[in-house]
């Protein structure tokens, strides 16, 4: 079985509730579950806010991260216009690779405007799931059309972003913080969980997944703040 995470990831031992305690399906690695049981479950609550759809032009930033991967597969899969926002060379390709029908460095600046000159047209995007925030997520903001939806999906840069309530109601945009909504509904956690489970298990969603020993735990968290990861961390024993 594989548990959705506890306090005390370093304990020897560990107690788990067991209506999140899930059996690992057949044909899915415990690395892959791990990953799915958290990040996987957490984006299936995210998803179920977005209410992304196949005529959507969808953008997604930290979209290399173990979230975000997850989202542009998604949005792949249904076949809405999927933007991908990441940090570095590296990690635009992997996100190019993911499905993503435009890829771009948000490292760069002007990246908001390389995105509106790829899209074209005058087409905007309907649809913003934001990773990062700060000045990024306000970058984002730029580029969404009237009418559209804005959903918090994290905060990398540690610095929210927070748009004018005025400008919201006078383009009718939608703002939302889905991991406040996944916390005041924390009984929807053990079938997001399942669910995401299930899609890892028929190869719907592929997590990335980058494993370090458990003796090299300082070099992984190392790793994570240098950002030189992509997808999630698991550490084995």
């Amino acid at each position: 079985v594989v548990p959705r995470a506890v306090p005390g990831g370093y304990a020897e031992l560990a107690v788990a509730d067991v209506e999140q305690a899930h059996p690992v399906p057949d044909g899915l690695g415990f690395e892959a579950a791990v990953t799915m049981v958290m990040t996987g479950a957490t984006t299936m609550g995210l998803l179920g806010v977005a209410r992304l759809r196949s005529d959507d032009v969808v953008l997604v930033t930290s979209a290399a991260g173990g979230v975000g991967r997850l989202v542009v597969q998604y949005a792949h899969s249904l076949g809405a216009t999927v933007v991908g926002a990441a940090g570095g060379p590296a990690k635009v390709d992997a996100v190019r690779a993911l499905g993503a029908d435009i890829a771009v460095d948000y490292d760069r600046p002007g990246w908001e405007r390389e995105v509106a000159e790829r899209l074209g047209g005058g087409r905007r995007v309907t649809a913003v799931l934001d990773g990062v925030s700060g000045e990024k997520g306000a970058a984002a903001f730029e580029l969404i059309a009237d009418g559209g939806r804005y959903v918090v999906i994290g905060w990398s840069s540690q610095d929210a972003f927070e748009p004018d309530p005025k400008v919201l109601a006078e383009r009718g945009i939608t703002f939302t913080n889905a991991l406040l909504h996944l916390l005041e509904n924390p009984g929807d956690g053990p079938a997001h969980e399942r669910r995401a489970l299930e899609a890892a298990a028929k190869g719907e969603l592929v997590p990335a997944v980058q494993t370090f020993p458990l003796e090299r735990a300082a070099e992984a968290h190392a790793a994570i703040e240098r950002r030189e990861t992509t997808g999630k961390v698991v550490l084995v024993p």
